[in-house]
């Protein structure tokens, strides 16, 4: 093992004068940082104070004989070191001020010695009257204890002129009036936060003893020990010892070893009373504690046991969480004294989980109860916790840590039905639907064969809650299911279940009664401060509000929702994602172009477990990812058949009838777009076939009608759909009402057409639902026509046509079949002759198609035809 920078030779002698800087047996880490601090400490020339409190083993003597070391040989007029290792020699006032003065080559007054302080006040004295700067060590500063010992240190360091700088390694502050100094800004604290090594340096420690720790590694051991620089060294000397199990070898450490535990003992543990050792074991069993939890612990005095444990600067953290201070023991202290716990036996320690266990289900924190519970002796008090606290966890983002506890030491309870049906839950939280279908089946065959060690209010609940909730979140149809469910009493489980049966009420079109529920399940959710339950909520509110198109509502709220979720690091739950698809969706009514990040969300996929994928927003909610992607998409043509795609696979789930037509006549308008006609036809067939002769339906009908340029036909469709308008969603409403004025225009009807554009005006304008009239190809001319005629409306009339989109991409008329075949052959350079052969016709026959397709895009040669083609869609 080699040395440290030892102090230099020419100032060593064997007098008492000497510096006495000890020599390391080892080659200490350079902390340069530490040591430019120190330089800046004594720099400062205003006769600082640095205090180095820290436990045994952190480093303070390295640290100041490393520095005082590499200092040993100043130039001139830098600080000359004087250096003191203080022992019991030392602790009297005698010996340590001629040690002291002899050190400082000053000659102290002989005979009696006068008040207390008077050694010090005559060093003080000597060098006030030097101009040369000195930097006093005083290591083991804590065993100074002799009262007129203390009086002299505090005397010289309150009084010590500008030139002396003094630094104090001890494990805790010898007894002064440290304020003072605090107070006129001399004094540096350091404790062992700033002594801990970083993780850079522990590696490098661990390399020195021939340990190279992977990165894994390296971020457990820094975690175990908190850089403690002797925990360091042992763990690096524990795993070089064993190259080949080092995963065992890092286990080890968590309980901790032998050399560890005596370290611990014979520095820390020892020399503590009964008294404190055992509030030190009972404390260890939470992770972290309050002052009231351990006095619950102990049974009182908690209080005058962590202001001891704050004097001698024992290893324990503080942290203020709200209104709490939490303490929390270095992580390897704490195994040392859990192993002191488990030699009490398993009835006394089950007893402390218990009490644990029981003050943070009190305080809110099942999370931190649950260990506690599964820690216990039986499980009659982890069937009530589970009960009443399982719901929460899983709602709270802790179904994880609760399943995986159930698993390692309750296993059997998890087939329980009530737990089937919160793991549903907790897979809904997590995005997968798959998931929870499978759990819900269980849990509803468990709960029909098996009762439950839960209350049964609360099994059955959930039995009616969770069926919605999943059907809800896939976007699937929802069976039939109470308007009402019997309170348990649990504010988190009640509002819960009043959410989903809000939802269900939604669903079956009472939208203003589930408004209502959903309202008083969010107002309770705030009282509660429990943020998912009220992003739940408000997520259902906005889906609420998309129900009946009120496109203005769907972004406030949706708005609102993401405020908490943001608030509350919940940007990536399932509500969250649903709920910026439908803000999406709102805008999109309204003409506002996506955002990248709302198409992405919409688009957003979870992969289960067996290799397939589900959208986190839903089936719906992918349909409108890709409608919103078709505004941006470069490939318009497989952007719109994506969209197809998509709205057919929302068909295979079962989706509710309402939710699939409403989005029927997007996708038809995108296949028309592009001139898919039959496409077109065959969706609008297979929907009917799905979800029957819906006003939706109805109206897809209508627009191929009038795609067709059949007004007869287009006035005859909308007819049953018109006469029951008021019946309809604002947008079918609208959109039935456009296609209606541009049938009745064509067939030579102005005042009809005028009446019916005024009729859509006036269902669109509540919620400025501007999208119809940018999806009706002839909406925007008719309005064009008809200025000044709308009255109260004409304002809303007049921001549609002003739109940007209203002329973003020019309609043109639907070419036909022929005429598709030839604007496909022209990106390929042929030549009209090379056309007609692989056609089969004569050359002017293709050239009549081509000038066909020219009038038709609004173009004179092929290049513009072909660019006008790419940007319409049609290519």
């Amino acid at each position: 093992m080699t040395t440290s920078h030892g102090p230099d030779p020419r100032r060593m002698s064997s007098t008492t004068a000497a510096p006495a800087i000890p020599s390391l047996p080892f080659a200490p880490l350079v902390r340069t940082d530490l040591h430019a601090d120190i330089d800046a400490v004594i720099g400062a020339d205003t006769g600082r104070v640095l205090l180095i409190c820290a436990p045994a083993g952190s480093g303070k003597t390295v640290l100041l004989a490393d520095w005082a070391a590499r200092r040993a040989a100043p130039p001139a007029g830098e600080p000359d070191v004087v250096w003191l290792t203080v022992t019991d020699r030392f602790n009297n006032q005698t010996t340590l001020w001629a040690t002291l003065a002899a050190r400082f080559r000053v000659a102290l007054a002989s005979g009696d010695l006068g008040p207390p302080t008077a050694p010090a006040a005559q060093l003080v004295e000597e060098l006030s009257a030097r101009a040369t700067p000195a930097v006093l060590v005083l290591d083991d500063a804590h065993l100074i204890t002799d009262p007129l010992a203390l009086a002299g240190l505090e005397y010289l360091l309150h009084h010590a002129p500008p030139t002396l700088t003094t630094l104090l390694g001890a494990r805790f502050p010898p007894p002064s009036r440290w304020y003072t100094l605090d107070l006129q800004a001399r004094l540096t604290r350091w404790g062992a936060a700033e002594l801990a090594l970083a993780p850079d340096q522990v590696r490098a420690m661990c390399r020195d003893h021939g340990c190279e720790l992977t990165d894994a590694e390296l971020d457990t051991l820094v975690a175990l020990t908190r850089g403690w620089a002797a925990l360091v060294r042992i763990a690096a000397i524990h795993l070089a010892a064993h190259p080949d199990d080092r995963a065992d070898a890092l286990t080890v450490l968590a309980r901790p070893p032998y050399a560890i535990s005596g370290f611990l003992a014979g520095e820390l543990i020892d020399d503590l009373s009964p008294a404190m050792l055992q509030f030190l074991t009972y404390t260890s069993v939470p992770v972290s504690f309050t002052e009231k939890l351990a006095d619950d612990l102990v049974g009182g005095g908690a209080g005058h046991c962590l202001y001891e444990l704050d004097r001698i600067n024992f290893p324990i953290t503080a942290t203020v969480r709200g209104t709490d201070v939490w303490f929390t023991y270095n992580p390897m202290v704490r195994a040392y004294l859990l192993a002191q716990a488990d030699r009490l036996g398993p009835a006394l320690c089950s007893d402390l989980h218990l009490r644990s266990a029981r003050w943070f289900r009190c305080a809110g924190l099942p999370r931190a109860a649950l260990p506690h519970h599964l820690a216990e002796l039986g499980q009659q008090h982890l069937c009530d916790f589970l009960s009443e606290c399982a719901l929460t966890m899983v709602l709270d983002g802790a179904g994880d840590i609760l399943f995986d506890g159930l698993a390692v030491a309750a296993q059997a309870l998890l087939d329980d039905p009530f737990l089937w049906l919160v793991r549903a839950v907790h897979a809904l939280v997590r995005g997968d639907t798959t998931d929870a279908v499978a759990c819900l089946d269980t849990g509803m065959a468990r709960h029909a064969a098996t009762r439950s060690f839960a209350p049964a209010d609360r099994v059955n609940a959930l039995a009616i809650a969770v069926p919605i909730d999943t059907a809800a979140t896939a976007g699937t149809v929802i069976g039939n299911v109470p308007y009402t469910v019997a309170p348990t009493g649990d504010p988190d489980f009640d509002t819960y279940a009043s959410i989903q049966i809000a939802t269900a009420l939604i669903a079956r079109g009472a939208v203003a009664r589930g408004e209502q529920l959903l309202r008083s399940s969010l107002a309770l959710a705030e009282h509660r401060c429990h943020p998912r339950l009220m992003l739940h909520a408000l997520t259902r509110l906005t889906v609420a509000a998309s129900v009946v198109d009120a496109a203005t509502a769907m972004r406030e709220r949706a708005a609102r929702a993401l405020a908490v979720a943001a608030e509350n690091g919940l940007l990536a739950a399932t509500d969250t994602v649903q709920v910026t698809t439908i803000a999406a969706y709102g805008a999109y009514l309204q003409g506002y172009p996506p955002e990248s990040a709302q198409v992405v969300a919409a688009l957003d996929v979870h992969v289960d477990h067996d290799g397939s994928s589900t959208p986190v927003a839903g089936w719906h909610g992918q349909v409108i990812g890709y409608l919103l992607d078709l505004e941006q998409a470069d490939d318009v043509r497989a952007a719109v058949d994506a969209l197809r795609k998509s709205l057919l696979m929302l068909l295979e789930k079962a989706a509710p009838p309402s939710v699939t037509s409403s989005l029927l006549l997007p996708v038809v308008w995108a296949l028309l777009r592009v001139q898919e006609t039959e496409a077109a036809h065959l969706l609008v067939d297979r929907v009917r076939d799905s979800v029957g002769e819906l006003p939706d339906v109805r109206l897809a009908d209508a627009a191929l009608t009038a795609a067709a340029h059949r007004p007869k036909a287009t006035c005859a469709a909308l007819g049953p759909v018109l006469d029951h308008a008021a019946d309809l969603r604002p947008v079918t409403e609208i959109t039935g009402w456009l296609l209606y004025a541009t049938a009745q225009h064509d067939c030579g009807a102005p005042s009809k057409s005028v009446a019916a554009l005024e009729k859509a005006l006036r269902a669109a304008a509540p919620h400025r639902l501007v999208r119809p009239f940018l999806d009706v190809p002839t909406a925007i001319p008719l309005l064009d026509d008809s200025v000044g005629r709308f009255g109260r409306y004409e304002r809303f009339a007049e921001f549609a046509r002003r739109h940007p989109a209203a002329r973003r991409k020019p309609t043109y008329p639907a070419l036909t079949h022929t005429e598709m075949t030839v604007l496909e052959l022209l990106p390929s350079g042929r030549t009209a002759q090379q056309i007609a052969a692989e056609l089969g016709v004569s050359v002017n026959t293709v050239k009549t198609h081509l000038r066909g397709i020219y009038a038709k895009l609004d173009s004179n040669s092929r290049v513009d035809a072909l660019g006008n083609a790419r940007r319409s869609g049609l290519l």
